[in-house]
This record gives structure tokens, C-alpha cells and sequence, in this order.
């Protein structure tokens, strides 16, 4: 949903103090005219004439002790609340709990309301719990809530609320341990609340369990515990939290977990907490912690101690976890993966990976904590300063990792690829139901989100994007924030430091009414008279699709480029802001190549005329190192997209690639591995034709295999590793000789009990496995079994899912249907059944269909993020004709009244118009990879070869 102009104008003008509600918003405005932040459709959305104030919140829990109902909890709490509006009879909340027991309503001076009839009702698709009155609630007048409930554990973190996992201790005993996952919606799983961001509350918990349960935290520090010998139980009282929304609200109670690692030298210290057996395994992540809370100490100056007297700074590893992490204010819980790092056994990618979750997840105690999205639309202003400062607060405190460089890659690139549809949303877009809120945690709200802030803060100067972040901060401190607030503080240090003073006639305005409002992202189009020096710039809205239809959508774009004889690619604060659809710059006269887009900090993409991009084309050959290395990626990266786009023809465009046969830099190598995939994919029904084009693609690889080699080298940098580990894998996939051969080499030596480099795990897991037999199967699932480091279980997973043996591959696919296989890797690990070799797809397909309930309800079929979706979806893209009718006659026969049965056929029509694409694409792109080739790329025999290994069982 888009907002007008001159209302967003309108809006933006407004001070903190006239900020509307929905009281505000005129009932005759147009769908277009509504505020983003407050829909009027409000079905799932609670009205807002009550507010909480605070909660008190008692929750018993009980595991396998209580026989007759184990792993339950019961549930009370007092709410102070307040009414907002006169003639409220009715106080609508959210519950998600098994059994609400008991509601009553109290005055102030402690007797009760009395209640209408019935006393209060259940509405469970909208998770409502609303409560009738027979007396009107007086406005800012205190009452308090009661509610007393009682409800389940969920297994394992995937539909998140309040949930259970489990570990083994020292003596490999098996111990169970309940945590909770709120954001964005599942608080109310926890206790009846108003689960909305926009409803800013206090909260004391008070948590009981059997008294071996002795390890119990919260987002605050302990108040005091109670021990019942009577009872047998223990109750653990917290201190009041600071004013936050409900989502971050958080708690674990365990029998073992406990501080593994600390720095007390911080108030609060910084802890982390993981199960007892991973002492002295988290001081990498301590270090972590400690430094970049040092830093957003320093760049807010608002210290983290300063947020609350009793907030906590404790970071969990958590065994289980739905995702990466989640920014509980005072607690973050992370998958345990990335706690527990060591260099001898953690992938590097993985390594540089963590730095930059721990910086999101500490952001957010700032940007998502101390402020918060109004509202689920505004899931962007969360998330995009998160991702943004994740890679700008690792990289000031980490430079060793270069994290500055890899943004593109994590959230530039990513975020011009997916959005590049014709049916993509704003920033700012629209929510109301529970899948419409899940969906937006994408790579608009992350990636999108980030690279526009990284825009704005080329744009406007660093110093000054940190002065608005500072406004943004003290001006909205322990509130729900929108996107008009983000502009007046934007706004504000923009005036005061003038750093937009030099672009005549530019409207900031109207560039974040653009940016945030509007779907999508512009092409420029660069037209150089080099005789004269003139450069004309057209752009227009960029569509992968090449039968999209125009929108005429004009965007702001900032301008940088560099030339061959001003090469100024490190200039990143744009020399000219383009706001309508053609400009015309000048340049030095002469032929020469010209970049724009300077290290591809902008979001849009560039395409040249004819004579330019040859220029461009032979420096690469050439001088390539003229050409700053991300500005290399970027052509790589645009390149691919043009051709997709027919905007470039393949043999133009292959033409160009020519100079990867000589680079070596992992920003280069990562969009032309992305860019190949993806030309490889449509290729993989046609076993000829694929392995003829990764004759192509290994070709061009061959120089910097060699330039890499097998061995870490001394003192190299963490990128080099990260190169090293990205190539060796794709090309063993593709078949490369040598690296299959170096692999196959390490595998062995490892079954012999030497230690193998994490750097190239994987490629020597997945050749082990691939070309190896049962006992290769067993030896590797053995190490897994064994391992203390989910990190490294994960790539045996990968490594295990290659093997070609159906029966192989068939006990790997039932591991996931044990607790062997946590829940949040199940479908991870399914997956890599289909990514590790081209024909595991026929075992996978009579694996689904053999095995298809068990399936749905161990990979937990009505969970946020539909992993039984997900599963048989992705099946569909690796079958080839008869796998997609075998696999469509099942079906429509047995799986019509399945919630996956239309995305299933979605997925199988969607992999017929693939195979119809590289079937009827093939001959031309195999002619413009031998059009543009400088030299014999590889040899029959060897393209023979690959044949055999793609096709043989």
C-alpha cells in the first residue's frame, strides 16, 4: 500500500507530540490515503481502547514428573490496565493458551467489576480473548487484570511460544530444558497479553519449577528465590523490566545450563550461558559480546547500562533455536551454533558469520528495544538498522574479517535479486495476519532495509546518519516508532549539519517518501559521447522478467562513478543526486571506461552502451586490478541479471565474463558462482548439455584453484579462507579433477584420525561421501554422533546427504524423522539430500511418499516457517519429467485436501517452465560460452568424464 505525497508531506511535518492515532484518521480517505502503521482492516489487530501498564506474570511449570499432563504449565498474572476512551466495555486482548480458567477485573480499591454475560469469550482464529463488562471502564483510571490459565509446552523451538528441548549432560544423561521464542506474535502463547509491538508494557516474572530445576533467567537480573522443601519446588523472582513490547520478554529454566564464560568488569556483566559441557568453549563469543557493546556504548552514547538499573547483558547458546537468534531485550538466546566457536573446528564463513549476528542482535537492544516498529509493517526499521550495524559495528571492532566488503554480497546483491519481481512490496507494506507478519521477516525488511540506510549514510555522511541515529533514539525512547519519526530525525541532523547543501533543487523528502513507499529499484542506463565527454543517464524501474510492463516509477539515485583517468572508487558520498528519469553529466574527453555506482553502494543496477562496456571489458582483461574489486563483482553481478533480463544478449555478456579466467577475489568469484548456479539449475534435466557448460564455468575456475591451493596459508586473511571454501566446493560439485582427487585425499586421511582444516570440510565431507561407500557413510555419521560442535554436525549433514546410494540415502532421510536430527535442521538436512548429487531426487520423491505423515508431523507441518512446504516444494526442482508426473500423479490420487498440495503443484509447474527455459535456451548459451572463449577451456575427455559422474548411479 502506497501513501500520497502530500499526505506523507503532511505526515512527516508532524511533531512528536501531534503523532495520529487511529482516532486521527478520517473514515472517508481512499485505500491509498490510509496510514501504513494502522490498517483499516483490522480483523487481526486489537483495538486500542485499553493499554497495559504492567504485568505481573506466575508460571508453574511442570515436566515429565506430572505424568497425567507432563511438560504443562500453569499460569497467572495480574495486569494493570487502563482505559483509553470512554463507554469501554469491553477489554480485548490476545490468548493463544490451552484453557483460560478463571477472569475477574479489581478497582483500585480491590473489589470487582462485575462481568457481563459471558463473562468473557475466545475468539481462536484471531487469537482474541475479550472480556465483557456490564460497567464502563473510567479513562486513565488504574484496574488490574486477572487471568489464571493453563496450557502446554511446545516440542522443540519451531512454533515457538514456550517450548522444550533437550541435551546431554557431562554423563550423557539426557536433560530437559523449556525457553521461550516470542517475536513477533507468540507471546500469547506464554500468557495472555496485547501482543502487538505498539503496546509497551512493564513485566515481572515469576517462574516455579521441581527444585532440580536450578538454573532459571530472564531479561532482568534475580530479585530473590523461594525453596518449598513442601513442594519440592523453587521459584525464581525477577526485577521488573524496562517499558518494551511483549515479543521480548523471555526465560529459561534448566537443571545445568549455567555461565560458561563472563566479563565482570562491565555493569551488568556481559555472561554467556550455554548447557555445563560447553565451559571454555564460548570466550570467542564473549569476546564478541564485549566489544561491540563497547561499541554501541560509544556510538549511541546511551551506555547499555544506562537502559535499566536490573536489564541483564546475557547471551544463551541454546541447543535449540527456530532461528539464528532473537534480540530478547536483556537475554539474546542464538542457536548454539554460533556460540560454541573454535577456529580448529568452525568454518570460517561461519567464523565472520557470528561477528556480524552478535552485532545485529546487540543493535537491536538499541534500534528494536529501546525504540520499537510501531508495527509489523514497519518490521524494516527493526531489522534494517539491526542488518546495517551488524557489518558496520563488526567491522569497526573485527576489521580482520573485512565485513565492510562483504555487505554486498549478504545484503545488496541479495536484495537486487529478489527484488527485482514484478510483484514485490515497499519497506513500509502492510500486515494484518499472522502469515502476512511472518513473510515480512525477509529480504526486504533485512537486506533492503540495510542497503537503504548504507545509501542514506553515504549520502548524508556518516557523522551525520549517527547524529540522526542519536535524535531517533532520545527523541523516542521506550516507544513504538513509525517510519514518519526515522524521517524527522533524519531530517533534523541533515538541517543542522547541511550535508545535502550541495545537490541544487533535491528533495530528502521525497527520496525517503520514494525509498520507503515504493516497491522495487531503478536501472541506470549510461550513454558516454567519449568525443565530447557528455555522459547521458536514463534510468527506468528494473524488472527481471523481460515482458514486465513499464511503471514509469522514478527513483532518487545517487550518483557516484570513476573513469579510467579519475578513478575515484573510493569516493562514496555521491557527486550528483539524479531525480528525474534522464541527466546528462560530463566527463574528460576521450575514450575511456567509465563505473558508475562506486563499490556498488547504491541500490540500482548499471547498463552501458555498446562502446563503454567494451572498454570496461578489456580493462578487465587487461588491468583488471584498475577496477576496484567490488566494482569487478558488480559488473559480474549486473551482468548476470542483464542477460536473465534480455537486456545484454549471453554472448555479449559471456564475452565480458572472459576476465574471471584470471581473477581471484572472493567478491568477483561469489557473484559468478550465484550467477552460474543459476544457469546450471535449468541445465539439469538436460546431463549433456549441464556438463558441457561446467566444462565452461571450470575453465574459467582453473586459475584460481591454482592460485588458492588445497592448504591454508599462513597469516591469510579470513576472506582468502572464505574464497578458498566457496570455490573448492563449487568446483568438486561441478567435477574438477583435482579438487575431487585433493578431497577424496583429506577424506582419507581423516577416517586415519588426522585433524582436516574447517576451511575445506566441506567439499572434502561431500566428495568423501559421494564417491565413498557404507563404511565412508558410516565412519562420517559416527563422527557426527560424537561431535560437541553443531557447527561441524552440520556439514557432516550436508557431507551424508551426497552419498548415491539409495539405501544410504534412504537411512539418512529417516535420521531426520529421529530427535538425532534437531528440529531446526531437519529441513536443512532434506535439502542437502537433493543439493549433494542430481539423481538422489528419485529417492527422496519414494522417501516423501513412503514416509509422508510421519513427516508432517516431526518436521512440525503447522509451524511459522511451513517446512512441510518447504520440503515439498523443493523436491519438485530437482525431478525431471517422468520424477514431476510420477510425483503429480501422487499427488492429485492421495494429497488433494493437503495444506501443501497447491504449493506442490505451483512448485511442479514452476519446474517445468525451468526445464522448458534451459531446454529451449541451451544451444545458444553453449554457442556464447564457445563464442566467447579465449583459449580451449578443458578437454573432451575430461567433459566425457563429468558426463559419466553427472549421469551414473
Amino acid at each position: 500500500m502506497f501513501l500520497k505525497t502530500g499526505l506523507v508531506l503532511a505526515l512527516l511535518a508532524l511533531t512528536r507530540s501531534e503523532k495520529l492515532t487511529l482516532a486521527d484518521i478520517d473514515d472517508s480517505m481512499t485505500i491509498e490515503e490510509e496510514i501504513l502503521v494502522r490498517s483499516h482492516d483490522e480483523i487481526y489487530r486489537l483495538p486500542t481502547t485499553v493499554k497495559p501498564i504492567s504485568y505481573d506474570i506466575f508460571i508453574d511449570f511442570y515436566f515429565a514428573e506430572k505424568t497425567d499432563n507432563p511438560f504443562s504449565y500453569n499460569g497467572r498474572e495480574n495486569i494493570i490496565i487502563q482505559a483509553q476512551q470512554n463507554d469501554v466495555f469491553q477489554i480485548v486482548l490476545h490468548a493463544n493458551v490451552d484453557k483460560i480458567n478463571n477472569v475477574t477485573v479489581e478497582r483500585e480499591d480491590g473489589a470487582n467489576l462485575d462481568l457481563g454475560s459471558p463473562s468473557y469469550l475466545l475468539e481462536p482464529q484471531y487469537h482474541f480473548l475479550k472480556i465483557n463488562l456490564q460497567q464502563a471502564l473510567a479513562m486513565n483510571t488504574n484496574y488490574t487484570l486477572k487471568i489464571d490459565y493453563s496450557s502446554t509446552m511446545n516440542e522443540g523451538p519451531i512454533k515457538r511460544g514456550i517450548w522444550r528441548g533437550w541435551y546431554k549432560d557431562d554423563n550423557g544423561v539426557e536433560r530437559i530444558y523449556t525457553t521461550t521464542h516470542f517475536q513477533p506474535y507468540n507471546a500469547r502463547q506464554a500468557f495472555p497479553c496485547w501482543d502487538e509491538p505498539f503496546f509497551k508494557s512493564v513485566f515481572t516474572v515469576h517462574l516455579s519449577a521441581p527444585a532440580s530445576y536450578i538454573k532459571m533467567f530472564s531479561n532482568t537480573e534475580v530479585a530473590s528465590i523461594e525453596n518449598d522443601a513442601n513442594s519440592g519446588r523453587l521459584t525464581t523472582n525477577f526485577y521488573p523490566t524496562p517499558r518494551m513490547s511483549s515479543y521480548l520478554v523471555t526465560f529459561l529454566v534448566s537443571e545445568t545450563f549455567q555461565v560458561i564464560a563472563e566479563d565482570t568488569s562491565f555493569k551488568p556483566p556481559i555472561r554467556i550461558i550455554g548447557r555445563s559441557n560447553m565451559v571454555g568453549l564460548a570466550d570467542h563469543a564473549l569476546e564478541l559480546t564485549v566489544k561491540i557493546t563497547q561499541f554501541f556504548d560509544e556510538y549511541f552514547e546511551i551506555p547499555y547500562s544506562t537502559l535499566h538499573s536490573h536489564l541483564n547483558n546475557d547471551h544463551v547458546a541454546s541447543p535449540d533455536w527456530a532461528s539464528s537468534a532473537t534480540e530478547n531485550w536483556g537475554m539474546v538466546s542464538y542457536r548454539e551454533l554460533y556460540m560454541i566457536i573454535d577456529p580448529k573446528e568452525t568454518l570460517v564463513s561461519t567464523e565472520r558469520y557470528v561477528s556480524t549476528l552478535v552485532s545485529h542482535e546487540l543493535a537491536h537492544k538499541w534500534m528494536g528495544n529501546l525504540i520499537t516498529c510501531f508495527w509489523w509493517s514497519n518490521t524494516w526499521i527493526n531489522e534494517g538498522f539491526a542488518s546495517y550495524f551488524g557489518y558496520v559495528a563488526s567491522h569497526a571492532m573485527f576489521p580482520n574479517y573485512e565485513l565492510n566488503e562483504h555487505f554486498n554480497s549478504r545484503y545488496l546483491q541479495p536484495s537486487l535479486s529478489f527484488d527485482s519481481g514484478t510483484s514485490t512490496v515497499p519497506l513500509n507494506h502492510d500486515v494484518n495476519t499472522p502469515a502476512q507478519v511472518t513473510g515480512h521477516f525477509g529480504t526486504i525488511s533485512y537486506s533492503k532495509g540495510a542497503a537503504f540506510l548504507r545509501m542514506i549514510s553515504d549520502m548524508i555522511s556518516p557523522e551525520t546518519f549517527r547524529k540522526a541515529c542519536k535524535f531517533f533514539l532520545n527523541d523516542n525512547a521506550y516507544e513504538p516508532t513509525d517510519q514518519h519519526d526515522l524521517y524527522e530525525a533524519f531530517s533534523k541532523a541533515i538541517q543542522e549539519d547541511r550535508t545535502l547543501s550541495q545537490y541544487q533543487n533535491f528533495n530528502f523528502t521525497e527520496f525517503y517518501r520514494i525509498w520507503v513507499n515504493e516497491a522495487g529499484y531503478p536501472i541506470l542506463n549510461v550513454t558516454v559521447n567519449h568525443s565530447t565527454g557528455e555522459i547521458h543517464l536514463s534510468q527506468e524501474r528494473f524488472f527481471i522478467s523481460a515482458t514486465a510492463t513499464s511503471t514509469g516509477q522514478i527513483y532518487p539515485i545517487p550518483i557516484t562513478y570513476s573513469t579510467k583517468s579519475k578513478p575515484n572508487f573510493d569516493e562514496l558520498k555521491p557527486s550528483y543526486m539524479m531525480s528525474d528519469d534522464r541527466a546528462v553529466l560530463n566527463k574528460d574527453v576521450g575514450d575511456e571506461w567509465v563505473i558508475f555506482n562506486n563499490q556498488q553502494r547504491g541500490l540500482y543496477r548499471v547498463n552501458y552502451d555498446e562502446k563503454t562496456w567494451n572498454l570496461i571489458a578489456d580493462a578487465l582483461l587487461k588491468t583488471p586490478d584498475d577496477i576496484h574489486h567490488l566494482n569487478r563483482a558488480q559488473v559480474v553481478d549486473d551482468i548476470f541479471a542483464l542477460m536473465r533480463s534480455e537486456k545484454m544478449t549471453y554472448y555479449y555478456g559471456f564475452k565480458i565474463l572472459r576476465f574471471l579466467e584470471k581473477e581471484t577475489n572472493h567478491h568477483v568469484w561469489s557473484a559468478a558462482i550465484s550467477g552460474y548456479n543459476w544457469l546450471r539449475n535449468r541445465f539439469r534435466h538436460l546431463p549433456e548439455t549441464q556438463a558441457t557448460f561446467d566444462a565452461h564455468v571450470l575453465g574459467h575456475m582453473e586459475h584460481v584453484i591454482n592460485y588458492l591451493g588445497y592448504e591454508k596459508k599462513a597469516n591469510e586473511s579470513p576472506t582468502t579462507s572464505a574464497t578458498r571454501q566457496d570455490v573448492l566446493h563449487f568446483a568438486c560439485l561441478l567435477g574438477h579433477e583435482g579438487c575431487v582427487k585433493e578431497s577424496l585425499n583429506r577424506f582419507v586421511s581423516l577416517k586415519n584420525g588426522n585433524w582436516v582444516d574447517p576451511v575445506i570440510r566441506r567439499n572434502v565431507y561431500g566428495v568423501g561421501i559421494r564417491e565413498g561407500g557404507a563404511e565412508d557413510f558410516n565412519f562420517l555419521l559416527n563422527r557426527f554422533q560424537t561431535s560437541k560442535y553443531a557447527n561441524d554436525q552440520l556439514e557432516m549433514l550436508r557431507g551424508l546427504g551426497a552419498t548415491r546410494d539409495p539405501q544410504l540415502l534412504t537411512r539418512y532421510l529417516e535420521l531426520t524423522l529421529t530427535k538425532e536430527i534437531r528440529l531446526h535442521d531437519k529441513v536443512h538436512s532434506y535439502n542437502y539430500a537433493l543439493l549433494g548429487n542430481k539423481n538422489n531426487s528419485k529417492t527422496v520423491l519414494d522417501f516423501v511418499k513412503n514416509n509422508i505423515d510421519t513427516l508432517r508431523k516431526v518436521y512440525v507441518e503447522d509451524s511459522p516457517p511451513n517446512p512441510v512446504h518447504t520440503a515439498l516444494s523443493n523436491l519438485a526442482s530437482y525431478l525431471e519429467e517422468d520424477g514431476l508426473q510420477e510425483y503429480e500423479a501422487w499427488l492429485r490420487s492421495t494429497q488433494t485436501n493437503s495444506l501443501q498440495f497447491n504449493s506442490a503443484i505451483s512448485a511442479i509447474n514452476s519446474a517445468r517452465n525451468t526445464m522448458a527455459w534451459g531446454t529451449a535456451n541451451a544451444d545458444m548459451i553453449l554457442e556464447a560460452t564457445r563464442s566467447s572463449a579465449s583459449v580451449l577451456l578443458i578437454s573432451t575427455t575430461l567433459v566425457l568424464a563429468m558426463l559419466f559422474i553427472t549421469i551414473r548411479i
